[in-house]
């Protein structure tokens, strides 16, 4: 029987996920509880299913969701965790696209815009330079943005998922 996700070391971990993406493995389940358990390892204290649940709750209500209360919601400072919050979330894009959602880290704003959902210029840039990377084609970034946004909405009104334990593909 393969070792559990979380038995592995960070290096040993980060090793197994370079694989899985090089291997174009990674609708693979292992694949993303791998990716799950490092976005918790590496999220500077920031909590990947905090924030899970945090966004979940926040698009059900049809709400934006800030960074601060992201960090609020895993018990740590916002001002102390900034720059960790930007490799938290693009965990977060990565997960959610692998599981086959929208891009769940879209209603995630700037406290100053949730009640518009507008993101800055350049975190919309870096917003659609991600999706890029998983494969979406971005050609207008407000418009993906928004679809995103709306997406996200939508797909947590009726989002209900069960805990499954995932085995490691046998080519890696």
């Amino acid at each position: 029987m393969a070792k559990p996700v979380a038995e592995w070391t960070d290096s040993e971990l980060q090793n197994i996920i370079d694989n899985y993406r090089r291997k174009a493995l990674t609708s693979d389940p292992y694949y993303l509880q791998a990716l799950e358990d490092m976005g918790r390892r590496k999220g500077g204290g920031l909590d990947f299913d905090k924030t899970l649940h945090a966004v979940l709750k926040a698009a059900r209500a049809g709400n934006y969701l800030s960074y601060g209360q992201l960090a609020q919601e895993s018990g740590v400072d916002w001002a102390k965790k900034r720059y960790a919050m930007t490799s938290h979330l693009a965990g977060l894009l990565e997960f959610s696209h692998r599981k086959g959602w929208p891009l769940i880290g879209a209603i995630i704003v700037n406290q100053q815009k949730l009640k518009s959902g507008e993101m800055d210029p350049a975190t919309r840039k870096g917003f659609a330079t991600a999706a890029t990377d998983l494969g979406y084609a971005v050609v207008d970034d407000v418009t993906f943005m928004r679809d995103q946004q709306q997406a996200v909405f939508d797909w947590a009104k009726s989002f209900q998922e069960t805990p499954a334990v995932a085995m490691p593909a046998d080519a890696c």
